[in-house]
């Protein structure tokens, strides 16, 4: 299942979903890379953090992310 898009500055945004294989996001327009990359990151990680929130919270459950 699909989440909603989440916006990000610049005019990106970031759909996540869960698959059998782990977790995927698909930018728009495309993943930023860079400058931009560093500016948007923060909110990216807000975001998944959210969704991955929401997801564990319907399933009756936590998440663990850890950053490397």
């Amino acid at each position: 299942m699909k989440s909603r898009p989440y916006k990000l500055p610049d005019g990106y945004s970031v759909t996540f979903e869960r698959t059998p294989l782990g977790i995927t996001c698909e930018w728009s327009p495309r993943m930023p890379r860079g400058r931009k990359a560093k500016r948007v990151m923060p909110y990216y990680i807000a975001a998944r953090d959210d969704w991955l929130a929401a997801q564990a919270s319907s399933m009756g459950g936590s998440a663990l992310v850890i950053g490397l």
